[in-house]
């Protein structure tokens, strides 16, 4: 059978994009509380424990070595990375930027491996996964940047109504690329009460409510499978923490890949998560003026809030 995992990384920051991704992997039978085990002591777990920022090595090889397994070769360019792994490429990513705002993210070359991440023992891992009975057979992301999660936002799509979608995105691009129906797992997003009303991609007359344990929702959904959302699924579930695992690293190459930029303006900046915490917070103040030298867009800077939004259309009132 199928099990594709998804997961997202990045829904909270104030900078840096959405990063939702889906590992799908091929078992006899499915039993989440022994491939947790196995994930475990293969070192694939949660990414809030195995791949926190400044701690992305054993990501990293991992990643390389999927990229390697399924597509033939080993990334030596984070552009080539994302070419391969990423439901839409870099030249989807950039077709929105503004010139003079497309700088700092796309400007700073990143070699690969980044992290000092070793390919090998991502190898080791993906064997020894085999061996043990679950095979690797399709992983994919999708990243919504900035831009467009501001984008999104102002057309009145909130950051988890985009979760939700590209999730549904990731679990039909999964199934295509099956020879079955699969069961696939996904974080649960919070939010939203009534899922059924916010999908955007599952066919709603083929969609079926299946009764579920307190803090799951799942539907069977017509030529797909069924489709389950859970509360911590990326602590319950392989798929999941592995899905968790590459969609951080992907989100840390982005920052890696901001911060160069910046700091090759001005060395004394902090280089940051992105995430609400003092040195984010002090990299926003501190960058103010250069910002504005270098033309840099607020919208591809920083994520609006629904305040934020609300302040800027009361603003064009007048």
């Amino acid at each position: 059978m199928f099990v594709t995992g998804v997961d997202e990384n990045g829904l909270g920051p104030l900078l840096g994009p959405l990063v939702v991704t889906a590992v799908t992997l091929e078992v006899t039978r499915y039993r989440p509380a022994r491939w947790l085990d196995v994930g475990r002591d293969l070192g694939i777990d949660d990414s809030k424990s195995t791949a926190g920022f400044g701690k992305m090595a054993v990501a990293e090889g991992l990643a390389l070595a999927v990229c390697e397994r399924l597509f033939g070769r080993i990334p030596s360019h984070v552009d080539e990375l994302f070419e391969l792994f990423a439901l839409r490429g870099p030249e989807a990513l950039r077709r929105r930027c503004p010139r003079d705002s497309e700088a700092q993210c796309w400007s700073s070359a990143l070699a690969l491996p980044c992290f000092d991440g070793d390919v090998n023992r991502g190898r080791d891992v993906l064997n020894r996964m085999q061996s043990r009975g679950a095979e690797l057979k399709h992983a994919r992301t999708v990243l919504a940047c900035t831009g467009e999660l501001n984008a999104q936002l102002e057309q009145g799509i909130s950051r988890v109504e985009l979760d939700l979608s590209l999730m549904e995105e990731l679990v039909l691009d999964a199934r295509a690329r099956c020879t079955d129906d699969l069961m696939a797992v996904c974080g649960m997003v919070g939010g939203i009460r009534s899922y059924f009303e916010r999908f955007r991609h599952f066919p709603l007359e083929g969609l079926s409510p299946v009764a579920a344990t307190r803090g799951t929702l799942a539907f069977d959904v017509v030529a797909v499978g069924q489709v389950r959302f859970e509360i911590d699924a990326d602590a319950r579930h392989l798929p999941v923490a592995f899905a968790s695992m590459l969609g951080k690293y992907v989100r840390e190459l982005w920052m890696e890949r901001q911060n160069r930029f910046y700091r090759g303006h001005d060395p004394e900046l902090d280089a940051v998560s992105g995430y609400h915490d003092p040195t984010t917070q002090r990299f926003v103040t501190s960058s103010l003026a250069l910002r504005d030298r270098l033309g840099i867009d607020l919208a591809c800077f920083e994520r609006m809030s629904a305040k934020d939004l609300s302040k800027k259309r009361q603003l064009a009132l007048f």
